[in-house]
């Protein structure tokens, strides 16, 4: 018996070593009802919200959550949360918005935010703030919800996304193929042309200039000088995007039906992410570049701890220096596969796809892993046929390149 269990906590140690890091991996969220919104406070502590006023609450980056006692039994839409972290905002049905100072322990109904239902919130800080909502509802507050200031937005659609760049510079979207910026802190708003009749759904700025906005029908917007002109991106699907995440320019996430898409190369090119539901996910919010969650129907988290991507460790082997392996097969359609290893001791790893033009098309990797042999998989779903170069980098480091054929 001894022999037995010796052997039996020998494969339970294997079996954690070889890690399947599949990229997104469902949380247990303890509801099925539906889930519309997710922000995190800091690294560790996020939050989400849905039907019938339920707040969901983590704290320990998205693998545990609990239920908060219900405030209200309008459903939230949105949350948000600022500096300081236990300042937080959730916002909803027949103007509800709800306001904590700890850390959701108590949440206060703030002050009269009118009567429509909120779609969306977004909070610079502990006190500047805006909601929007249904028939082009827009309301700010400079003093944390006690009070709040209807605005005219000059359109009498349901809004549905909107981010303050500044407390002066904000853009808000909806249907329609809406977009609207205010220079003013909201007192005054101005069109801008999206090229789109269909409903947009969320906008995230980067900088003063660079902005995304998602829609239905796999739309993605992108400008570059403030919203005088918005290009389409082509991620090459047509699922409805309900929600968008920038990391920086360079890194972009988007969540939809049954999708995730990401991009490293600020639009140029997106893959889309391995996930295992296919009902629609409202939500996406990053504490970081790795460490990620979306939230959806059917009480429905994912959290990723590597970007969404899909490295799996196939064994705990230590190899005597850095490999990588030739992709298989080569040329490939639609996916190849990628090995590489780690000798001993943790490492700052990247790998990277980049076209015959030297861009980064891809980025299949980015942080810490231990030592090991690694496999990932690789298919652009809107690159060109071609030649592609795939590059691994240890702590900054370039240790080598090699090259496969993409044909269609």
């Amino acid at each position: 018996m001894k022999i037995l269990s010796t052997l039996f906590l020998f494969i339970l140690v294997l079996i954690s070593n070889v890690s399947a890091q599949t990229g997104w991996v469902q949380q247990t969220s303890g509801t099925t009802q539906v889930l519309l919104g997710v922000s995190f406070a800091d690294a560790n502590t996020g939050y989400a919200c849905g039907l019938s006023g339920m707040i969901l609450k983590t704290t320990n980056a998205g693998t545990n959550w609990v239920s908060l006692p219900a405030v209200t039994g309008n459903f939230l839409r949105s949350i948000h949360f600022v500096n300081p972290a236990n300042f937080g905002y959730a916002a909803g049905e027949n103007g509800i918005v709800l306001k904590t100072t700890t850390g959701g322990m108590n949440w206060t109904p703030t002050g009269n935010a009118g009567s429509h239902t909120i779609v969306h919130i977004d909070f610079k800080d502990a006190n500047t703030g805006i909601v929007v909502g249904l028939e082009g509802t827009i309301m700010t507050t400079t003093n944390g919800g006690t009070n709040w200031i209807s605005r005219k937005s000059g359109v009498n659609v349901e809004l549905t996304g909107v981010y303050m760049v500044t407390p002066d510079n904000i853009y808000a979207v909806g249907f329609n193929g809406t977009i609207i910026r205010t220079t003013n802190g909201g007192a005054n708003w101005t069109m801008q042309s999206s090229g789109l009749t269909s409903e947009l759904r969320a906008v995230y700025f980067v900088n003063d200039n660079t902005g995304f906005v998602v829609g239905y029908n796999g739309r993605i917007l992108k400008t570059t000088n403030a919203g005088e002109n918005w290009f389409s991106l082509t991620p090459g699907v047509t699922n409805n995007l309900f929600s968008i995440y920038c990391v920086d320019e360079n890194i972009v996430y988007a969540s939809g039906t049954g999708i995730i898409l990401k991009t490293t190369n600020g639009g140029a090119n997106w893959q889309n992410q391995n996930v295992t539901v296919t009902s629609d996910l409202y939500s996406i919010a990053f504490s970081s570049a790795t460490l990620g969650l979306a939230v959806g129907q059917q009480g429905v988290i994912l959290k990723t701890t590597t970007g969404g991507v899909g490295i799996n460790q196939i064994s705990n082997q230590v190899p005597e220096r850095f490999i990588l392996h030739q992709n298989y097969p080569n040329p490939f359609n639609p996916v190849t596969k990628i090995k590489f290893e780690i000798p001993s001791g943790s490492k700052n790893i990247k790998l990277a796809v980049f076209d015959i033009n030297g861009r980064e098309v891809s980025q299949l990797f980015s942080g810490i892993l231990n030592a090991g042999i690694y496999e990932t998989k690789w298919g652009g779903i809107n690159a060109s046929s071609g030649v592609y170069f795939y590059s691994l980098y240890i702590n900054e480091s370039l240790m080598d390149t090699k090259k496969m054929l993409f044909i269609k």
